[in-house]
């Protein structure tokens, strides 16, 4: 039976590779080789991790001389993961087809979204990085400053993140060095927000998982962690498929949709995504105990 979803997979893709960039802003702060090239789930990808490195002048050692930068790389090991939706063709003539693929894109976002983070904060234990920061119940800037100082010493990458749970991100709301240093005004209070601190963009997971080991956040360089994705070869006969690509990230997306033989309507999304460590020096965990 012929597809009659009214609305086209590109469009989906489209409406739902928008809704996932707002969930997984992260993934900028860290090292990535996001693709739409078709694989496979156990596919390895090399990610390429970049440390600081410093200048020095020219001898009889020639160019063949390494100074102390840290170029080396992680091979991430993607997974498969896929979201579906089956409706019936009495909830499609019910609803409207438009009205029940609008209600896939968050259902979808969300969890491909969860997926995602899921590989990352899997990573973040004290067997991966041992750089640790007891910082108690409540997070302030001081102990922000000093896990930059970790940072700086390891000379993790210039690029920063700073991701910590949902209530350290409201204790550094209500911190009143950041207050009176980046004089919070309405935008700050409005979207609640706080931008970057100590050069490390600021992330809140309000579901960063403590993996047993008491963790509330982590600040990383770049190179802490790499990340990659790509396409699985999926397809369905008879059903029409299109990607959609995140252009801040690379992050690909792939829908399919289609009406099943049983006349149930069936949609879609799916990719490959992995994660994996990178330096472990470049980490520092805060943990509450």
């Amino acid at each position: 039976m012929a597809n009659s979803i009214v609305s086209s997979p590109a469009v989906l893709a489209e409406s739902v590779i928008a809704s996932i960039r707002g969930k997984l802003p992260m993934l900028t702060s860290f090292s990535s080789v996001f693709s739409t090239l078709e694989g496979q789930a156990g596919k390895s990808v090399f990610v390429p991790l970049v440390g600081t490195s410093t200048a020095t002048e020219f001898s009889s050692g020639g160019y063949l001389t390494s100074d102390d930068a840290t170029l080396t790389g992680a091979t991430v090991t993607l997974k498969h993961f896929k979201v579906s939706s089956r409706f019936s063709p009495l909830d499609v003539k019910s609803y409207g087809a438009q009205y029940l693929v609008n209600a896939f894109t968050p259902t979808a976002a969300n969890a491909i979204a969860e997926a995602c983070l899921g590989e990352i904060g899997a990573l973040i234990t004290n067997a991966n990085y041992s750089s640790n920061a007891v910082t108690g119940a409540s997070l302030s800037y001081s102990e922000v400053v000093t896990a930059k100082g970790v940072l700086d010493a390891a000379k993790a990458s210039d690029t920063r993140a700073l991701v910590i749970n949902s209530t350290y991100a409201n204790n550094l709301l209500t911190d009143a060095q950041i207050a009176a240093a980046y004089q919070l005004g309405a935008t700050t209070i409005t979207t609640g927000q706080i931008g970057q601190i100590g050069g490390a963009k600021v992330y809140q997971w309000s579901s960063l998982p403590t993996n047993s080991e008491a963790l509330a956040g982590f600040m990383c360089g770049s190179d802490a962690i790499a990340v990659a994705s790509g396409l699985p070869m999926a397809e369905i006969p008879g059903f029409e498929s299109a990607v959609a690509v995140d252009a801040d990230t690379g992050l690909g997306i792939q829908i399919l949709m289609g009406q099943e033989q049983s006349g149930w309507y069936n949609i879609t999304a799916t990719l490959l995504f992995g994660a994996a460590k990178g330096r472990a020096t470049s980490l520092t965990r805060l943990l509450t105990a």
